[in-house]
């Protein structure tokens, strides 16, 4: 495949993907598991552990929020990109 076309098909599926989550976003079971994410992945939180402010269950935590951020910026992304 040439890399032109590499490009489109790979345009071509995060478009797709982008569609998957907003699809699955607006459906009852989509928003009950998103609210359950963002409380579960700490969204509104700081990453830094107060009980226990060490790099590890910071690093922890901070890549708990990036899958929901991750998950959220698909949802709100314009539908060109």
């Amino acid at each position: 495949m040439k890399p032109e076309q590499q490009l489109a098909e790979n345009e071509k599926q995060r478009q797709e993907l982008i569609h998957a989550y907003k699809r699955f976003s607006k459906t009852d079971d989509g928003k009950t598991v998103l609210e359950d994410l963002e409380k579960f992945c700490g969204f509104n939180n700081t990453s830094v552990s107060e009980q226990d402010p060490n790099c590890y269950q910071t690093f922890f935590n901070e890549g708990k929020r990036r899958v929901y951020l991750r998950i959220n910026g698909y949802i709100r992304r314009k539908n060109n990109g």
